[in-house]
């Protein structure tokens, strides 16, 4: 399969919150998420999953379990995915972004925020206050991520959330704080999952301090402070 935006952003979301697995003469490809958060972005990234397959997919409401998911067996692109160095069952500490993606970087973070990101919107005596984080108990895909962040002056740290540390495993979170930080994030990336789009949008309206518009003849965006 030739790479290019889509792949690597699909790629990016099976980082997140997808995972591959044998069963049979099967070759499964999953993503799963909450029922009621993530069905907006179910169907947005249908399109998505038709471009990179070549053929339409359906979801699945699972509403006992309260989960969305996509579920189907494709060899062709479950190898493509292995040749990409991405693991078969458990992700694991080990997960990482591969070498042969590094031109689309920007595509890859994109898919992983869309899944594993989150944008928090806080109350500091007064002051709203936005944070971006992006969780998982891969190291190694965090730094990797901070690394492009760096590139394009997006500060961040990376932390151990110790409230969630078990025996096996650490869960680390890589952390944006601030105004400046959301909007080259949102500039420079931009956000794929509909519910980060709209808590962007309503940080910018009611506290952001500052419009952000396309700039009419550029077509980039700005941040002009008010």
């Amino acid at each position: 399969m030739k790479l290019n935006k889509k792949f690597a952003t699909f790629y990016g979301i099976l980082l997140g919150d997808g995972c591959l697995s044998r069963c049979g003469k099967g070759y499964f490809i999953s993503i799963v998420g909450h029922k009621k958060d993530d069905l907006s972005f179910f169907i947005k990234i249908k399109p998505l999953i038709k471009s990179v397959r070549g053929k339409q997919t359906p979801f699945r409401i699972r509403e006992k379990y309260g989960k969305v998911e996509y579920n189907f067996s494709d060899k062709n692109l479950f190898q493509n995915f292995t040749n990409l160095e991405f693991p078969v069952g458990k992700k694991g500490t080990n997960l990482k972004i591969s070498k042969s993606l590094k031109q689309y970087q920007k595509e890859v973070i994109k898919g992983i925020f869309s899944t594993d990101g989150s944008l928090v919107i806080t109350n500091n005596n007064g002051t709203i206050y936005p944070r971006l984080e992006i969780s998982g108990i891969s190291r190694v895909l965090l730094e990797q991520i901070k690394e492009y962040y760096d590139s394009i002056g997006i500060k961040s740290h990376i932390y151990i959330s110790k409230k969630y540390t078990n025996t096996w495993n650490a869960l680390y979170r890589l952390q944006s704080n601030g105004k400046k930080n959301l909007f080259l994030f949102k500039e420079k990336i931009g956000f794929l999952n509909p519910k980060h789009e709209e808590k962007f949008r309503k940080y910018e309206k009611t506290a952001g301090g500052g419009t952000f518009r396309k700039a009419e003849f550029s077509g980039r965006y700005t941040l002009f402070l008010v």
